[in-house]
């Protein structure tokens, strides 16, 4: 493989919202690479070796010329590709990372003794085109006794008929509560390419995997006070497939559009939902995600077909303008995980992906970006950025659960094979990279509520940068929001964080969480979730008031309460 193409395969590591399931080993007998690298940009990426605990056939990327010794080389045979690399002979089975095209390379039939039965898939847009609604609901229905009693609905809404795009919606009805009364939540995961399963799994969903693969119910679930959704977005991602290259999204309006579409139809089969609060909510490139879908349903307020209550956005560490991942490198340095010398390194680099992002030059600064990553990662003997205090990050055991074929029966997916990041997606999204969602939100802050909160322990989307960020943003409600106190928040008797709002936004950044708050603090943010969409004040004890009284403590060196 050339050493080019490496930066593709590292993008499982780099992806703003990928997985600590991805463990980046470093090892030491491989030579410095760093002063090569900067050097020669993104030609020369280092060697790294991708460690996925469940699949070990995908143990193993790495750049011929620096193999080390103890990992052996791939012997080109029938079962490898021209350029040395096991092929996916069975596509069912070995699908963690794949493409959903069914001509991939990766998509090689298996050849198997018996068939396996996995249902079939279904597709509920020919049910609503027949005003069959009641007959789509039912199909839907989950099977609850594979997922501890819950109930739940799921299926393949149809996007493009030209591509065959359909995307795939896993929908939990919320506990104990009116459904049409209950706020409702959209999640949309990160990526570009890593599925909504990872946040219903791993963070905000009724049930988690435990150690020995059984379900077991998530105390801080979401569910509870939300009625909650799950998207795999954009088509590709996930179980949503396409069965044609240009059947990928690469863009906000192509994404907008689709999962717009996709709120559609779903709200044809659930009515009820229209006039529950809908908050859109994500993480990470979700912070594109989110506006772009509310904006869509904000155009077309108007039209029947998509009447909803939209009230709000939830983002969490998320990546909404380019200026948030220009300086990169620099909470490495600051938390003491580089030296001097180190930063001086890796600095014409960062200057070169300055330069691309001045130039809005998006593929060349996103393999740059990548290669920053991959260097920083290098130099501090760390396996992920998602939390500079955790040595690893452990989601995404999940995925052989969802392989089972009484999973795959139950949530209608027959044979389409789960893909938990696509790399295909990602790819296809690069020109989407340098977007920015900031005029989005401009416009919408002054319709709805908005919530981003932040993990402070995140390395590659600091509190700060996205601070500074919307601070940028001019809408009627911006001096207001800048002038407002900021507040501890409380939680259990704990501080658990900082808060403010001001014009409709609320900043809240959550002490002791990385890039996946409901991984780290899912106690905390379960409560903030809760009272922001129940429209419930967080705690304003104690807080100390920005302004005038800062002044006032500066000069007598006393803390001014309220």
């Amino acid at each position: 493989m050339c050493r080019s193409m490496m930066v593709k395969n590292f993008v499982i590591i780099a992806l703003f919202i990928c997985s600590g399931r991805c463990k980046v080993i470093i090892h030491e007998d491989l030579p410095d690479i760093t002063k090569n690298l900067v050097q020669n940009e993104v030609k020369n990426v280092p060697s790294i070796v991708i460690d996925l605990p469940v699949h070990k056939e995908l143990i193993s990327i790495i750049a011929p010329k620096d193999t080390p010794k103890n990992v052996p080389k791939l012997k080109k045979s029938a079962n490898t590709n021209e350029n040395g690399n096991q092929k996916n002979q069975c596509a069912g089975v070995n699908d963690t990372i794949s493409d959903n095209l069914i001509d991939s390379d990766e998509n090689v039939p298996c050849e198997i003794p018996f068939k396996i039965d996995n249902g079939t898939v279904l597709i509920l847009t020919p049910y609503i085109e027949e005003g069959q609604v009641a007959e789509a609901r039912n199909a839907s229905i989950v099977n609850p006794d594979v997922f501890l009693g819950y109930e739940s609905y799921s299926g393949f809404i149809t996007v493009n008929k030209t591509y065959d795009s359909n995307i795939f919606f896993w929908y939990f009805p919320v506990l104990k509560k009116p459904v049409n009364e209950t706020p409702w939540i959209i999640w949309l995961q990160g990526g570009p390419g890593a599925s909504s399963m990872t946040g219903l799994f791993d963070e905000i969903g009724p049930f988690k995997l435990n150690s020995i693969g059984e379900l077991t119910h998530n105390p801080y679930s979401w569910i509870h006070n939300h009625s909650l959704v799950f998207i795999d977005n954009p088509v590709g991602t996930g179980y949503s497939f396409t069965k044609h290259v240009d059947g990928y999204s690469s863009d906000m309006v192509e994404y907008g559009a689709n999962l717009a579409e996709t709120v559609r139809q779903f709200l044809q089969i659930f009515p009820e939902l229209r006039s529950a609060p809908l908050y859109v909510a994500g993480e990470s490139y979700a912070g594109k995600y989110v506006p772009a879908l509310s904006m869509e349903l904000h155009k077309k307020k108007d039209d029947p077909g998509y009447k909803v209550n939209l009230t709000g956005m939830m983002l969490g560490n998320a990546y909404i303008d380019p200026s948030m991942i220009a300086q990169v490198s620099y909470p490495f340095y600051y938390f003491g995980l580089l030296s001097k010398e180190q930063i001086e390194i890796v600095d014409p680099l960062l200057k070169s992906f300055q330069q691309d992002i001045a130039t809005n030059n998006s593929i060349a600064a996103k393999n740059k970006w990548n290669s920053l990553i991959a260097v920083l990662l290098f130099l501090t003997h760390q396996k992920q950025a998602y939390n500079f205090l955790k040595d690893d990050i452990s989601v995404g055991h999940y995925v052989n659960f969802l392989k089972t074929s009484e999973v795959k029966r139950a949530l209608h997916v027959g044979d389409i094979r789960f893909s938990f990041v696509n790399q295909t997606v990602n790819s296809k999204m690069a020109p989407d990279f340098l977007s920015s969602s900031k005029p989005l939100f401009e416009e919408l802050l002054e319709h709805y509520r908005v919530l981003i909160y932040c993990g402070h322990l995140d390395q590659m989307l600091p509190c700060v940068f996205t601070s500074d960020n919307f601070r940028t943003w001019t809408w009627s409600g911006s001096k207001e929001f800048q002038e407002a106190a900021r507040y501890p928040y409380i939680y259990k008797a704990k501080l658990s964080g900082y808060h403010k709002t001001g014009g409709q936004l609320t900043e809240v950044v959550v002490r002791g969480a990385g890039h996946m708050v409901p991984v780290d603090q899912p106690g905390p943010i379960q409560n903030l979730v809760a009272r922001f969409t129940h429209n419930k004040p967080l705690s304003q004890r104690f807080g100390l008031l920005e302004g005038s009284f800062i002044q006032e403590f500066i000069k007598n060196q006393t803390v001014v309460y309220l």
